[in-house]
């Protein structure tokens, strides 16, 4: 939901509280202007028999109305004057039901007689006020709701249009392409507050992106040189004529720990670039020939280890990837089924349109399966193998919105990639 939207109907709630209070209150007041309306009306009424007293006939007039009712007392009777007001139900036969009637009665002396009067006065009534009331504040509600809607929808482009420009451009931002962050002047304090935080931020990110990226290219470029130096510094020492077999031992496993800091510093600089996104050129790939091509690599090596490998390869399988991250993908799962296997063991490979499918013979695992995408983490400590393989997996199918899953069972190790 929108901020505007959302904000509109938080004002519609707290308007429609204060609008069903404010209701309230003013059928109260309805009331009470109703009854002293009313309450004059009697006096009014009163006053005018009092001034009719001393005509003739006077109050014979105001008797025949039914709204009024005039009864003198005996003579000689004193009676105590005084005034009271009171609500009471009187039935109508024009309207055929009882009506809420204002009722003034009093005794008083007139030309020295007492008399007892009663004044009647049709009410309006609880129903007709809060229907009138309820009636009033509905429409104005509605006329809030409408003007209310139509003005966000005015303010909505031009008050928060250098918002919605900022989230515009913070969806488009890409740290990779070193631009900087595109945003609207504005006279408004807060977003020019929200405005020079995203620049910032934005920026910083992109230095940090650069310096890192430098630091891993340069890393990666400047170990290679000594390393390939060692190698060959190696490879003269090992056509020496009078070097033992313990000399040859020691110059042979340094050769496999200089050629292990070589890959690992190419998978993590492969892991680095892969974080940073520089593999976007998405394309749709045949994985078909990828793994028909990747199996076929591979089928030599798991001869040599005794291994058998079977395929079950869809045709025309694409998907949405850069080329050289499919290739990388596919090989890590072949060479990691290759790897730990066992002796006289079997790789099953199985391509369709949903997933991605290997499955190998193997020892019961050591590691919790969540723990077999963990960089460094091994099955097999003693094996030759970085740890870095089925982790490059998992990153490069979080950057195409792809899933891998592992499950062990019955000596089988099962890795899927579903699209």
């Amino acid at each position: 939901m929108r901020l505007l939207t959302k904000t509109t109907l938080w004002y519609l709630v707290f308007a429609l509280i204060m609008f069903t209070l404010g209701g309230i209150i003013a059928i109260s007041m309805v009331r009470t202007v109703v009854n002293r309306e009313t309450d004059y009306e009697l006096r009014t009424t009163l006053r005018q028999i009092r001034n009719a007293a001393s005509f003739e006939n006077g109050l014979e007039i105001f008797n025949k109305s039914k709204s009024i009712k005039i009864r003198e007392f005996p003579e000689g009777v004193v009676i105590k004057t005084d005034t009271i007001f009171k609500d009471t139900l009187i039935y109508l036969k024009r309207t055929d039901r009882v009506e809420p009637f204002r009722k003034l009665i009093t005794n008083t002396q007139l030309e020295g007689k007492f008399y007892h009067i009663e004044i009647s006065n049709i009410f309006l009534e609880e129903e007709d006020i809060i229907s009138v009331v309820s009636w009033i504040i509905i429409r104005l509600f509605l006329f809030l709701t409408a003007a209310l809607m139509i003005g966000n929808f005015l303010i909505s482009k031009k008050l928060f249009r250098p918002f919605e420009h900022l989230l515009k451009s913070l969806d488009n931002f890409r740290i990779k392409n070193n631009e900087p962050l595109s945003t609207v002047a504005t006279q408004t304090q807060e977003f020019q507050r929200l405005n020079q935080f995203a620049e910032d931020m934005t920026n910083k990110a992109m230095l940090d992106y650069q310096n890192l990226k430098e630091f891993s290219e340069n890393a990666s470029h400047e170990m290679q040189t000594p390393i390939a130096i060692a190698q060959g510094k190696l490879e003269l020492l090992l056509e020496s004529p009078d070097l033992t077999e313990q000399q040859l031992s020691l110059v042979h496993t340094t050769q496999q720990s200089i050629n292990k800091i070589s890959r690992l510093g190419q998978a993590l600089t492969l892991l680095t670039k892969i974080d940073n996104k520089e593999f976007s050129s998405k394309e749709s790939m045949d994985l078909s020939k990828i793994v028909v091509s990747n199996v076929a690599n591979f089928k030599e090596l798991a001869e040599m280890q005794g291994i058998e490998l079977k395929e079950d390869i869809e045709p025309k399988v694409k998907i949405q990837i850069d080329a050289a991250l499919a290739d990388i993908l596919v090989t890590n799962l072949l060479k990691n089924a290759l790897q730990h296997n066992i002796e006289n063991g079997w790789v099953k490979v199985k391509l369709t349109k949903e997933y991605f499918e290997v499955v190998n013979a193997g020892e019961v695992p050591k590691l919790p399966p969540e723990q077999l995408f963990q960089r460094f983490k091994k099955n097999n400590q003693s094996k030759g193998t970085l740890g870095l393989g089925l982790a490059i997996v998992k990153k490069i199918c979080e950057v195409n919105g792809c899933e891998v899953n592992y499950h062990f069972e019955a000596g089988k190790h099962l890795l899927r990639v579903t699209f």
